[in-house]
């Protein structure tokens, strides 16, 4: 199992080529010889070729922010897991918040995306999380049960390695205040103890990652707590400095 904990870099859809060349380059100055942590950046899909050339001799890794469950075919405007493997992706994300309400993405659609990513040998971060609504009315925990259950169906125990789950409650993402330790601690312990009743004879599970207004303030609190296997980090990490110092407290 990997112990390493990880930073999980979504830009969004945000930043062009010499914004990227320009954070990147400093990344990489300001996390020389780093080790004991994953970094993953993930740029939108036009500059994904240009982070893989600036990254080629770092441990930075590369993800997409999506991913389609068809190899090839008439499905215009997307992309394969073998087409991001050959630009040289070796992550994919799936099931961000956004692309479900934004996008109407369901489990069914993101299920086939685990399956067929995992299969071609990506690793994916799968997302998970409540809304205001699901919390107010006490929802929370069957809400991310019913999203694991139908994003993880029918994935063997053998790839359970190549998964990361990133919990990202919907009702802090982009408001600048995270969700408090208790409530992190409560469902990340919740994840845990799920995703091994569901894969009882796994003898490795997928690591937790906590992802919603993480800052360089709260980050050391919040990686500290049980089943925290580091964080997906949205507007803070497209400022180098801010970047650089949330990577190097997860280290600590």
């Amino acid at each position: 199992m990997n112990k390493n904990k990880l930073v999980f870099a979504n830009w969004k859809m945000n930043l062009h080529s010499e914004d990227i060349n320009t954070l990147v380059k400093g990344v990489l100055n300001g996390l020389n010889d780093i080790s004991g942590v994953d970094i993953v950046l993930a740029p939108t899909f036009p500059y994904l070729g240009i982070v893989k050339l600036l990254t080629a001799n770092s441990k930075i890794r590369l993800s997409a922010q999506n991913v389609f469950w068809e190899e090839s075919g008439s499905y215009t405007g997307e992309v394969s897991p073998g087409m991001l493997l050959d630009v040289g992706c070796t992550w994919a994300m799936i099931g961000h918040s956004e692309r479900r309400q934004h996008l109407l993405e369901t489990n069914e659609m993101i299920n086939k995306k685990v399956l067929s990513s995992t299969l071609k040998g990506l690793n994916i971060i799968l997302c998970v999380g409540e809304s205001f609504d699901q919390r107010r009315t006490k929802k929370t925990f069957a809400s991310i049960s019913d999203q694991l259950h139908r994003g993880l169906r029918g994935v063997g125990e053998e790839f359970l390695p190549q998964i990361v789950i990133g919990y990202e409650p919907i009702w802090v993402i982009g408001s600048g205040q995270a969700a408090s330790l208790n409530d992190i601690s409560s469902v990340h312990n919740f994840i845990f103890t799920e995703v091994e009743s569901m894969f009882p004879t796994a003898e490795s599970l997928p690591r937790i990652v906590y992802g919603g207004s993480v800052n360089t303030t709260n980050v050391e609190q919040i990686v500290d707590l049980d089943n925290v296997d580091g964080v997906l980090v949205g507007n803070a990490s497209m400022d180098c400095d801010k970047f650089c110092d949330i990577v190097l407290k997860v280290v600590k």
